[in-house]
């Protein structure tokens, strides 16, 4: 490395002095990885109300609002203890393996990103009512986990300064650079989707604050049978079912196109929606692959496809004990794949996680 002055710019581009930076850093003491989590996690925590309208006049106190309908998603799949199963946030456990968690139902699928006033108002016509499959609702399923995504990003971005002046504690100063290159690599990719994020966030925004959702299409797929796995998140889809590349994630001028997806119940049955604007060519295509699909093999791969795409997956605890352990393994493995669009995901339609019957597919 090339001999830097004391006061000079740090060479990592933090902006500080070197000697209030990396000057000696190989030197430092490593702290343990749970005391590096527990500091990620204090700079991650943050709240905002992301309803359009949203100020300091006219916002109440935030809450933890639910990403996942509660008192018809969360309790369809509770335990006789009121819990429910999740993969999030991504931990190891003693053997390697991703440990599963138990949340109470109460407290499962939040977020700090709304206050109690605008997400009583805003999703009024999901909490107040009984799910109709309307597409105003499913407009709000598809809103909600957009504000997810933006939430979680923005999440991502609060704690580069921590994760930098940690990470690299007490390493040689070769491996300073390469951690603080992936570092920026990492920052520059969060940095990009939440742009992109708060981007089609906008435009659902404006088609709230009209109550005009006609350049949208929602999907409703309808099933009945165990309702055992619920998961709502927006993604990102660069290739379509039988793998045809629809869009280039990493084209750094593109403006990336969202699906956004969600589930929710009514008196017999349950439905999974997905909404998305209709000038998304690139979604629209891999939708198409998707519906193209059997009645069987949907009913086989939307439950796999939370797995595969979504960390923000709720499942029944009975469910998950009677699977086989080849089932939880099946699952386990589509969920470890962080990154499901350069490394497409292993879906295999004779394997039939949950018990379903698709009985509609309406479109509008």
């Amino acid at each position: 490395m090339a001999k830097i002055g004391r006061n000079e710019l740090c060479w990592c581009g933090s902006g500080k002095k070197y000697k209030h930076c990396h000057l000696n850093r190989q030197f430092e003491q490593r702290l343990p990885f749970e005391a590096i989590r527990a500091k990620i996690n204090d700079a991650s925590a943050f709240q905002v109300c992301l309803h359009p309208e949203a100020s300091r006049t006219n916002c109440g106190k935030v809450i933890s609002a639910h990403t996942l309908q509660r008192s018809r998603v969360l309790r369809a799949i509770e335990s006789n203890d009121h819990h429910v199963l999740s993969f999030y946030p991504m931990e190891l456990d003693a053997f390697g393996e991703f440990k599963v968690h138990r949340r109470g139902w109460k407290q499962a699928s939040t977020f700090r990103a709304f206050c109690e006033k605008h997400d009583g108002e805003l999703f009024e016509p999901l909490e107040a009512n009984p799910f109709q499959g309307s597409k105003e609702e499913i407009f709000l399923i598809g809103y909600r986990a957009v504000c997810w995504e933006l939430y979680q990003k923005q999440r991502g971005l609060l704690p580069r300064e921590t994760m930098s002046n940690l990470l690299d504690r007490g390493a040689p100063q070769q491996l300073q650079k390469l951690v603080q290159h992936q570092l920026s690599v990492q920052d520059a990719g969060v940095a990009k989707g939440y742009r992109d994020a708060e981007r089609v966030k906008t435009q659902m925004d404006e088609a709230i604050l009209r109550h005009d959702y006609q350049r949208y299409e929602t999907v409703r797929l309808k099933f009945q049978g165990r309702f055992s796995v619920g998961a709502t998140g927006a993604i990102t889809p660069n290739r379509t079912f039988d793998g045809t590349s629809i869009q280039i994630l990493h084209d750094t001028n593109a403006e990336i196109e969202w699906l956004p997806f969600g589930v929710d119940i009514e008196s017999d049955g349950f439905s999974v929606v997905f909404v998305f604007r209709k000038d998304f060519s690139a979604v629209e295509r891999y939708m198409r692959s998707i519906l193209a699909l059997s009645n069987p093999d949907l009913e086989v791969f939307l439950p796999q496809f939370f797995f595969a795409h979504c960390e923000n997956t709720y499942f029944s605890e009975d469910w998950w004990n009677a699977l086989t352990q080849i089932d939880q393994a099946f699952a386990r493995k589509l969920m470890a794949n962080s990154n499901p669009y350069y490394y497409p995901p292993e879906y295999d339609l004779s394997i039939k996680l949950a018990d379903w019957t698709l009985i509609a597919r309406q479109s509008a």
